[in-house]
């Protein structure tokens, strides 16, 4: 995986007034003789000896020493306690959580939380009662926070945040509102967090050129880019460079340095992804700018390390090679000056997967003697620290790189090791790691025959493992510990995608493993959503498709790197089906898509072109099922009326309506609807005798140009046919069609259907995946509170959401999960969508012949949708609405009844 070292987002470690005043009169001191001073302090001064333990700790805290600071907050607690002050003893429990809560010491975290609200029930409130509780709340609210409890987080911080109001602790109070918008982003609410943020920026920004100003803009750009708001972290981090560079503040000024070129490999690595190579250059050359400048400027060895490991993990990403021996020099000379630390650790165990990584990309003279004494370095450090969680990181990267150097009896040892550590401590966001690392060893000895015929099995029960690990981390995934960043693409998808392949090597994979793909693909598509938010917003619900709908089959097509797998659900029991294209790569798969595409989206594209193309996707994914799914298949006779594709990869900007068989489209033999999951969905058909519908649109809004987009001109036209189609209907046109009127709108009318004719677009990113009202964007991750509030208030969600005139990102692979976002984040059962933007004629006129079938209440939607797609191929020979450019845009996404 592509790891870059964060700085942590700083835990706010409030002192009181008094103490500030007597650390701000004296210069900084290493650890050790701030530990010496400590010591010679005179006996009869136990008030000023736990004050100077407490900045003692915080100085160990902050340099990741955590064993060291919770045994000498620790201290602090006994001389606060024999001197029968509760208020630093409070302080002192407080802040041994915070280092505790680092170690994964949960219970004795919280253990020391309750001990310090049980002692301050036993004195008066007064002003500094008010700040150490709010202190005491803060470490609690943090505990509450990494256990998975968001929203018991949000209320803590909350309350912490008045009584440092009360205390009149303009930091703590800033600390507590910028930790309430992580909370709020943790729990998906990205408008009330935006809300809590501009407040805070704003109070920040009137604040004096500072060190409060600078590191508040630092913890703020820092969130921005958690919450996937890349551009908007880039501008803040600048100002908080600016004001360190102009106040002469280094420290700060290397760490706005550190932070900003993470934002910009955070937007290279997207320029990557969308094959964007012009701005993935200028970006990771900018990032290397930028670290290079944070390791001059930075003479702490952490910052200076941080810098300089992550300018070694971009020169490899960017294969830069002949910039890394003076570089390498460079890292193990600062490395050599850190003591021993988690940091430390880090930072070792960083610089060795890197050097693993060249070995492996034989870029180098052998580096193997070195990779085992740096991890032996962190090993040992770890274990010095009595830091578990840095020793299972450390002994499982040395499993990885034992499995580089095919020593595999000890690439399983210390992996076993790392693990057993792992689960010890309840750490499952290292555990899946080493589980799926497991499982690639014992899956590699059994490919080598270098095991028995158990290590494959083997291999598919840790791998088993690590999936299940992942499933229970959901949540959690979006808060992982800050000092490494993980991937989705490196870190978490291959752990679903070798699994499938492991359970279909077989050429006649068994009925459990067939039901075991199922769900790990339909998990893979929950944790790609949670991924593409920033959280678990989608909330699965197993679905037995067998009550479903009994004329319905469902698709599984499987992209991986050597081959292309399908799976069938056939409605029954035991129906399910399986066929392995050997012969496709994922290459062929992704080109073939995206031929398809370009020649679907131009007008001018011949029939014969498009059908020849067609036609090699329908070989692959339909052609090995045809005969199962034209025979009947249950006790009625009944035939399959309506496929439904849970697509993957490249093919999921495809319209699978306009697959070809050689005679036919396959919109001529089935409805067709695609889903991002089964699990999502509610088997629940549309009632049509209570039909109510909001119109939305507009022509030639001022956004339209801002976007530098065109005129809609057949918006009237669409709206008026359709609103003559549904009785029970409102239009919000023009002018009027502003995000507070739809709010005001669906707040007062239990609407069951919402059509917006307007511009859209769809894209992987979730800051360019909105809509388009009169004045500006509608973006994806507003439209809950746009559209949900009716749900929210009456327990009725939208059944249809449509949007006509949206388009899913060029090139973009991965655009249609945005498009699977909209649907999501809207609440809408249905969605009903264009894949490309098509002549706005025929668009008014497919959804108003749409609404007309849909008014029929024995057509399920996606037989709506079938119907006027059959109409515009057969009843149109005098325009050219029968080729696939107009009808085969539209796809149904979600609930298809």
């Amino acid at each position: 995986m592509s790891l870059i070292l964060s700085l942590s987002i700083p835990t706010l470690f409030p002192v009181t007034a008094q103490q500030s005043a007597m650390v701000q009169n004296t210069r900084p001191r290493p650890i050790a003789q701030s530990a010496r001073l400590t010591a010679m302090l005179p006996k009869g001064a136990e008030p000023l000896r736990a004050i100077a333990l407490l900045q003692e700790g915080k100085k160990y805290y902050d340099a990741g020493q955590f064993t060291q600071a919770t045994r000498t907050l620790q201290q602090a607690t006994k001389i606060s306690q024999a001197a029968g002050d509760i208020l630093k003893q409070v302080q002192a429990l407080s802040f041994t959580s915070l280092a505790q809560q680092k170690l994964g010491q949960w219970q004795e975290a919280e253990a020391a939380i309750n001990t310090s609200f049980n002692l301050l029930k036993k004195i008066p409130p007064s002003k500094e009662f008010n700040q150490v509780r709010a202190q005491a709340l803060n470490s609690q609210a943090h505990l509450q926070l990494a256990k998975g409890n968001a929203e018991a987080a949000l209320e803590t911080w909350q309350k912490a945040e008045m009584l440092y109001t009360q205390a009149g602790d303009n930091v703590g109070i800033i600390g507590s509102q910028i930790n309430q918008a992580l909370a709020l982003q943790v729990l998906g609410l990205y408008r009330r967090s935006e809300k809590i943020l501009a407040q805070v920026e704003q109070q920040i920004y009137k604040q004096p050129d500072s060190f409060l100003k600078a590191n508040g803009l630092l913890n703020i750009g820092n969130i921005r880019r958690q919450g996937k708001d890349l551009e908007r972290s880039q501008e803040i981090l600048q100002i908080s460079l600016a004001i360190s560079q102009q106040v002469g503040l280094p420290q700060t000024q290397s760490q706005a340095l550190l932070s900003l070129g993470n934002t910009e490999i955070a937007i290279a690595r997207r320029a990557k992804e969308l094959k964007d190579t012009e701005n993935f250059k200028t970006y990771t050359q900018k990032a290397l700018n930028h670290y290079q400048q944070a390791a001059f400027i930075q003479k702490s060895p952490i910052t200076r390390n941080q810098a300089l490991l992550n300018q070694f993990t971009l020169l490899i990403e960017t294969e830069q090679y002949s910039s890394l021996p003076d570089l390498l020099s460079q890292i193990s000379s600062s490395l050599s000056q850190l003591p021993p630390s988690r940091i430390s650790v880090y930072a070792h165990v960083n610089f060795a997967q890197n050097l693993i990584k060249l070995e492996i990309f034989g870029k180098k003279i052998s580096h193997f003697p070195q990779i085992s004494q740096i991890l032996s370095t962190a090993v040992e450090q770890a274990k010095t620290l009595a830091d578990k969680r840095a020793e299972s990181y450390a002994l499982g990267v040395f499993g990885e790189f034992y499995e580089t150097t095919l020593d595999w009896s000890n690439a399983i040892k210390f992996t076993q090791s790392a693990l057993v550590i792992a689960q010890a401590i309840n750490a499952p966001d290292i555990a899946y790691q080493w589980q799926w690392q497991m499982g690639k060893i014992l899956q590699t000895q059994a490919e080598k025959k270098l095991q028995t015929r158990d290590a494959n099995a083997q291999a598919i029960i840790y791998y088993t493992q690590a999936f299940h690990t992942l499933n229970n981390l959901r949540n959690d995934l979006v808060i992982l510990n800050p000092e490494v960043q993980f991937s989705f693409r490196d870190s978490v998808e291959p752990v679903y995608r070798q699994l499938v392949d492991l359970l279909l090597r077989s050429p006649n994979p068994s009925r459990e493993n067939l039901i075991q793909v199922r769900s790990v693909m339909e998990a893979l598509r929950l944790a790609e959503l949670d991924n593409f938010f920033g959280d678990a917003c989608a909330k699965p619900a197993l679905v037995n498709i067998d009550n479903l709908d009994p004329y319905t089959a469902v698709i599984y097509p499987i992209i991986l790197p050597d081959r292309l797998e399908v799976v069938l659900k056939l409605p029954g029991t035991d129906n399910l089906r399986h066929y392995g294209n050997q012969n496709v790569f994922i290459e062929q798969v992704d080109e073939a898509a995206r031929q398809l595409r370009q020649s679907l989206k131009r007008r001018s594209t011949s029939p014969n072109q498009i059908k020849k193309e067609a036609q090699q996707l329908y070989n692959w994914l339909i052609r090995p099922f045809e005969a199962q799914l034209e025979s009947t298949i249950n006790r009625e006779q009944s035939n399959i009326k309506t496929l439904v594709f849970v697509l993957d990869g490249s093919l999921e900007n495809l319209p699978m309506a306009a697959l070809y068989d050689g005679k036919k489209y396959l919109v001529e033999r089935y409805a067709v609807s695609v889903t991002s999951g089964l699990q999502l969905l509610e088997p629940k058909a549309l009632r049509r005798e209570s039909l109510s519908l909001l119109i939305g649109g507009a022509t030639n809004a001022p956004s339209f140009k801002k976007e530098g987009l065109g005129n809609i001109d057949n918006v009237a036209v669409e709206l008026t046919g359709i609103r003559q189609k549904v009785k029970r209907s409102q239009i919000i046109e023009n002018q009027n069609f502003l995000q507070q009127n739809i709010r005001q709108k669906i707040n007062s009318t239990p609407f069951n259907i919402v059509h917006l004719a307007t511009h859209g677009k769809f894209s992987s990113n979730p800051e360019q995946t909105f809509i388009l009202d009169w004045q500006e964007r509608i973006e994806v991750k507003d439209l809950d509170s746009l559209l949900r509030l009716d749900y929210q208030r009456s327990a009725k969600p939208i059944e249809l959401l449509v949007l006509s005139a949206c388009e899913t990102a060029t090139g973009d692979k991965r655009a249609a999960l945005g498009l699977a976002g909209v649907a999501i984040r809207a609440g809408a059962r249905s969605t009903l969508a264009t894949l490309w933007q098509i002549n706005d004629a025929s668009t008014s006129e497919f959804m108003i012949k749409f609404y007309q079938e849909l008014s029929n209440p024995q057509t399920t939607k996606a037989e709506a949708l079938r119907n006027v797609q059959l109409a515009f191929l057969k009843e149109f020979p005098s325009t050219d609405f029968h080729r696939p450019y107009h009808w085969a845009s539209f796809i149904l996404v979600g609930n298809w009844l």
